[in-house]
C-alpha cells in the first residue's frame, strides 16, 4: 500500500475516523497496532507472523534480561535475541546470495555441481524492523533502557505502520515513553507541507528522474562520460528524494497521530566530507550502526589500525545490510574507504600541525562540498548497478573523463534528456536554499491561508503536468 494511492487515502481516514469515535489511550494503542498490521499484511498476510514472531520473542527476552542480575544468564539471552532476530533476517535476505556465491567458487574450484538458485521472497521491512528489535533488547543489555511491561507498547514500537516498511529506524528509548503519554490527534500546516514535500520528492522528482538511469546503465557502454556523470548524479537525487519523500511523509503521518519520529535526512549532498555525509545520509541507519555495532568492534580504542579496520567493518556490513548483492558490498566498501581516507588525512595534517583547522573560506567548502559529493555519486553507480561487468565499464567512464560532448544519436529522447537537466537544476536549488534557511516546511507552515492556498495550488498543477505515468515502489522498500 503506497503512501500516494486512493487505497491508502481510504486507509487512513478511515484509521483517523476510528480514533476519532475511541477516546481512551489504551483501546487507541489497540487500533493503531491493528491498522498497522493491516497495513503491513496487504503486501504479504503471510508476514506477518514474522513480525509477530520477532515481537514475542524480543519483549519477552528484554524482560527476562531486566529482571535477571546474572551476568552470564543475560548474555546468553541478548545472544539468543541476537541469533533469532539476525538468524531471520539472514535467512530471508542472505540464502539465496550465499548459495550462488558457494555455487561459483566451486564451480571456479573445480566441483561439478548443478543445483539451481534458491529464490526466497524478501519480506517487506524485515531489516528495518530487525533492527528496531535488536536497538530495543541490547538498550536493554547495556542498562540504558528498562524493558517495558506493556506487550502492546512494544508491539506497537514494533510494527508502527508510517516508518514500519521503510524506516527511519526508531529507537525504543524515543518511542516507547511516547505512549505512556495521551495520544492526540492533529494536523497543523506545518505537517501538511511536510507530507507534501515528501510526496512532491517521490512522485515528481525521483520517479521522474528514474528514466535516464534506467536507460543508460543497461547499456552504459553506448554512452560518453557526460551521460554517464548526469546517469549517476540523476540516480544519487533519485535515490535521495525517494527515501528522504518517503521518511518526510513517515514522519509527518507519525505526527498526525501524535507521535514524534527523528528526522532521516540533513540535506546530505551539502556534505563536506565522508563524516559529514553520514551524519546527514539515513541518520537513522548511520547512528545505529555506529553505536551498535562500530562501538561494539572497539571503536577508536586500541589505536589507529584498529579504527580504521572499525570503520571499514562497519561500512562493509552496513553495504550488505542493504542487499544481498555484491554491488552493495562493494558500495560499502568505498565508503569505508572513504572515511579511512578522510581519517587518515586528519591525522596526518594534526602530525605536522597540532592547530589544524580545516579552510573556512567559501571557495574552500564549496570545492569540497563538490569533491565529496563526485566520490558519491561515484559509489551510487556501484549501488546501482548489478551487473559487474557492466559497473566497470560505467566506473571507468565516470573516473576517466572521455571529453565526447556529442550527445546527438545517442538514443536518449530530446525531451527526457532536457527535462532530466530541469529537474537537476531545480532539486540543486531547492536543496541549496533550504539548507541556507532550515527546513523549508517551518517556513511554509508559517505562511498566510491565502499563501499557502496558493502554493498548493501551483504544486498541483505541476503535479499533473508531471505525474509519472506508472506507480514506482519506493527503493527501500526492496532492503
Amino acid at each position: 500500500m503506497l503512501f500516494y494511492t486512493p487505497e491508502f487515502l481510504v486507509f487512513s481516514m478511515l484509521l483517523l475516523a476510528t480514533l476519532a469515535l475511541v477516546t481512551r489511550d489504551e483501546p487507541r494503542k489497540v487500533v493503531l497496532l491493528v491498522a498497522s498490521y493491516g497495513f503491513y499484511m496487504w503486501w504479504n498476510p503471510l508476514f506477518i507472523v514474522l513480525i509477530a514472531f520477532a515481537t514475542a520473542v524480543n519483549y519477552m527476552l528484554g524482560k527476562a534480561i531486566d529482571e535477571s542480575d546474572d551476568d552470564r544468564r543475560r548474555g546468553v539471552l541478548l545472544a539468543t535475541s541476537l541469533v533469532s532476530s539476525l538468524g531471520l533476517l539472514a535467512y530471508f535476505k542472505y540464502t539465496g546470495f550465499l548459495a550462488d556465491t558457494t555455487l561459483v567458487l566451486m564451480r571456479e574450484l573445480g566441483f561439478a555441481v548443478h543445483w539451481s538458485s534458491i529464490e526466497i521472497t524478501l519480506p517487506v521491512g524485515i531489516s528495518f524492523y530487525t533492527f528496531q528489535a535488536l536497538s530495543y533488547t541490547i538498550d536493554v543489555y547495556r542498562r540504558d533502557l528498562r524493558a517495558t511491561a506493556s506487550p502492546i507498547d512494544f508491539a506497537l514500537y514494533i510494527a508502527f505502520f508510517p516508518q514500519l516498511v521503510a524506516g527511519p529506524i526508531v529507537r525504543a528509548a524515543h518511542f516507547l515513553p511516547q505512549l505512556r503519554e495521551r495520544i492526540r490527534i492533529s494536523c497543523d500546516q506545518t505537517t501538511f507541507f511536510l507530507i507534501a514535500r515528501g510526496l512532491a520528492k517521490k512522485v515528481l522528482v525521483a520517479d521522474n528522474l528514474a528514466l535516464l538511469p534506467d536507460a543508460v546503465f543497461g547499456t552504459p557502454e553506448a554512452f560518453p562520460s557526460i551521460v554517464i556523470w548526469l546517469a549517476s548524479a540523476c540516480f544519487g537525487v533519485q535515490i535521495y528524494c525517494d527515501f528522504s519523500g518517503y521518511s518526510d511523509i513517515a514522519i509527518g503521518i507519525a505526527r498526525v497521530l501524535g507521535f514524534r519520529i527523528p528526522v532521516n535526512f540533513d540535506h546530505p549532498y551539502a556534505a563536506r566530507n565522508p563524516s559529514d555525509f553520514w551524519r546527514r545520509w539515513h541518520i537513522s541507519l548511520s547512528s545505529w550502526l555506529r553505536d551498535y555495532l562500530y562501538v561494539s568492534l572497539g571503536g577508536n580504542r586500541g589505536g589507529s589500525f584498529n579504527t580504521y579496520r572499525n570503520l571499514m567493518l562497519t561500512m562493509l556490513l552496513g553495504g550488505l545490510w542493504h542487499g544481498a548483492s555484491w554491488n552493495f558490498v562493494l558500495w560499502g566498501f568505498l565508503h569505508g574507504f572513504y572515511l579511512v581516507v578522510h581519517r587518515l588525512y586528519g591525522n596526518f595534517r594534526l602530525a605536522r600541525d597540532p592547530g589544524y583547522q580545516p579552510a573556512s573560506s567559501r571557495f574552500a567548502t564549496l570545492a569540497s562540498i563538490v569533491a565529496m559529493q563526485y566520490c558519491v555519486f561515484a559509489a551510487w553507480i556501484a549501488f546501482r548497478v548489478t551487473d559487474f561487468d557492466k559497473m566497470l565499464i560505467a566506473l571507468q567512464k565516470y573516473v576517466f573523463f572521455d571529453f565526447d560532448f556529442g550527445l546527438a544519436n545517442i538514443g536518449l529522447g530530446g525531451m527526457v534528456f532536457f527535462s532530466t537537466l530541469f529537474l537537476l537544476a531545480a532539486f540543486a536549488c531547492v536543496h541549496w536554499y533550504s539548507r541556507s534557511v532550515g527546513h523549508i516546511e517551518h517556513r511554509l507552515g508559517e505562511l498566510d491561508l491565502k499563501w499557502a492556498g496558493l502554493i498548493c495550488f501551483v504544486l498541483g498543477f505541476i503535479s499533473v503536468m508531471l505525474w509519472p505515468l506508472t506507480d514506482q515502489p519506493f527503493i527501500y522498500f526492496q532492503f
